[in-house]
């Protein structure tokens, strides 16, 4: 079923790591359960997505169902806890894990949080080596709901556990559910885990100290030995205790960057093999929104001509598109770094963009689609809130944008590649392969679909005389002429092509002999119009009624064009 379409105030990864949550505890029957408890009961795959986002409403349902499926008040702390264990998230654990410490997670906090919500606002307010205290707030006009509370004190306590930490320890003095304007959390973390380097420490002192009393008293010396051997087995016990922990936290990290690679090489993979430029330009951007959640994208692309215009965008207003447009041009041509605008009102160009209710955008980042030192164009992120994107979300932009441009280079050398392939390189006109392949294509539709179709040849006529009078130069200066006002003469939906020396054809789809006659009348005198010395002979077929395969179509048209040229002598 088609993703349903409501506001994006949520992220998948709430609705995702909800699930896992409840699958793990009660078992698909209770995942069931809460689905249809939330009326989501036909949109499991779109809340399994981490790219979705959705209403607050849906997400508040969610939790609340969540907490019936499995009569746990706090369902959304308990669910927040094992965040790190649930196979969830894993592109935003390594961006937080990269950033060294949960001092600096804690410090980021409002960045991290914008992934999870565009609604509700975290900011850091105090933060010291050992504790942080960090205030919520809803932003668009909801209250608080207490499970979000919950959820929040959850997903807080988990950060110092990326780190190989315990738990952090948080109190709530105050809470926006009991009215108050906003909540606020003091969390206070602790390396309560002690490194075997510390626990050896620690046996070797106490083991000293044992010693010495047994030297002062004798008669102590076998109870002493007793006590240290235990010592020593209860400290071996907690070396061996505490590396099996670490070892699966390495195992984790290790399985997370994969998958994070594991996306990155997929996403090229699906680019470089991607030929057609339309479906490439596309796939640039949806590759790059699943890749750095809560953000949306834009993709400028680079004309001939040098100008910057961006791709319409099935997420993106015209309006926001337009002011991206401006403001990429005021940046430098040569601009190889991404560019981020943590905060849109003071830069002129994107200035107005925060506050607009129905799309804000916040923040930005200019990643260039450059490669060998061509600008292909820009890969644009977009966040509803200012000071959003985290260190690791820049370097994924720009990996996206490195990919896109790689990926648009390919694409276009194919282009060019093909075109040089079925165009003629004097007229630029489809040439005479493409003419027969044209063909046959179009009779293939219509045999399919129905309708008609039919074809028109021209040969000009004292053509040669101008070559051998004149030079093959002015020759190939009046066929340039000829191509570009038969070009010009046909329909919108006709298509032109050279197929021999002075020999050329148009292909009138959806069109009977009547009006393929009327349209290659106008167009034949089009081109007799282009230069007195040439004249120009015409043959018509029209499928089905003047033959019923390609050969015998072409060779009535064939046919008629020389009975008019013998006609004029």
């Amino acid at each position: 079923m088609a993703a349903v379409t409501e506001p994006r105030e949520t992220s998948g990864l709430t609705s995702r790591l909800l699930l896992a949550y409840v699958e793990r505890e009660g078992g698909r029957e209770a995942v069931e359960r809460m689905l249809e408890l939330a009326g989501c009961a036909d949109r499991e795959a779109e809340l399994q997505d981490e790219a979705c986002w959705f209403s607050f409403d849906t997400k508040t349902r969610l939790f609340e169902a969540a907490a019936e499926a499995l009569g746990d008040p706090l369902v959304t702390r308990h669910a927040g806890h094992v965040a790190l264990q649930l196979g969830v998230a894993d592109g935003l654990k390594v961006a937080l894990r990269a950033l060294g410490s949960p001092r600096l997670v804690y410090q980021h906090i409002v960045r991290a949080n914008g992934k999870f919500t565009a609604v509700h606002r975290m900011e850091l307010l105090d933060l010291a080596r050992d504790r942080a205290t960090i205030s919520f707030n809803d932003t668009a006009g909801y209250d608080v709901h207490p499970l979000d509370c919950e959820y929040n004190q959850g997903l807080l306590a988990v950060v110092p556990e990326l780190f190989g930490m315990d738990r952090a320890r948080i109190s709530h003095p105050v809470c926006a559910v009991h009215g108050h304007e906003r909540c606020i959390y003091e969390i206070q973390w602790e390396r309560a885990s002690v490194t075997p380097r510390s626990l050896l420490g620690g046996g070797l002192l106490a083991g000293g100290s044992l010693a010495a009393s047994a030297l002062a008293a004798p008669a102590l010396l076998p109870a002493a030995g007793l006590l240290t051997a235990g010592l020593g087995g209860v400290l071996l016990q907690r070396i061996s205790k505490e590396r099996a922990a670490r070892w699966r936290r390495l195992e984790q990290e290790v399985a997370q960057n994969q998958q994070v690679a594991g996306q990155l090489s997929a996403s090229l993979q699906d680019l470089v093999s991607e030929l057609d430029l339309e479906v490439l330009l596309d796939k640039v951007v949806r590759n790059a929104r699943a890749a750095v959640g809560s953000k949306e994208f834009a993709l400028l692309v680079a004309e001939e001509d040098g100008t910057l215009r961006a791709r319409p965008n099935d997420t993106v207003s015209p309006r926001v598109l337009e002011r991206l447009e401006a403001w990429a041009a005021t940046l430098p041509p040569d601009t190889a770094e991404p560019v981020l605008v943590e905060d849109t009102s003071v830069v002129p160009a994107l200035a107005g963009l925060a506050d607009d209710p129905a799309e804000p955008v916040g923040s930005v980042v200019l990643a260039p689609l450059d490669f060998r030192g061509r600008t292909e164009g820009h890969l644009v992120a977009l966040a509803k809130q200012s000071r959003i994107f985290l260190p690791r979300d820049l370097d994924l932009v720009r990996s996206y944008a490195v990919q896109g441009a790689i990926a648009l280079a390919n694409a276009r050398n194919f282009a060019a590649a093909r075109d040089l392939a079925t165009r003629d390189p004097l007229t630029d006109l489809l040439n005479h392969r493409e003419f027969h392949e044209s063909v046959g294509r179009e009779l293939d539709r219509a045999r399919r679909h129905g309708g008609t179709l039919a074809v028109a040849l021209f040969d000009l006529d004292g053509f040669k005389l101008v070559n051998d009078g004149a030079g093959h130069a002015e020759g190939d200066r009046v066929l340039r002429r000829i191509a570009e006002a038969l070009a010009a003469a046909c329909r919108a939906s006709d298509t032109a092509f050279r197929i021999g020396g002075d020999e050329f054809a148009l292909l009138l789809p959806e069109t009977g002999r009547g009006e393929a006659e009327a349209v290659a009348g106008r167009v034949r005198e089009a081109l007799v119009a282009v230069d007195p010395r040439v004249g120009a002979s015409v043959g018509v077929a029209a499928w089905p009624q003047d033959g019923g395969s390609k050969e015998v179509l072409l060779a009535h048209a064939d046919a008629e064009l020389y009975a008019m040229k013998g006609a004029r002598g």
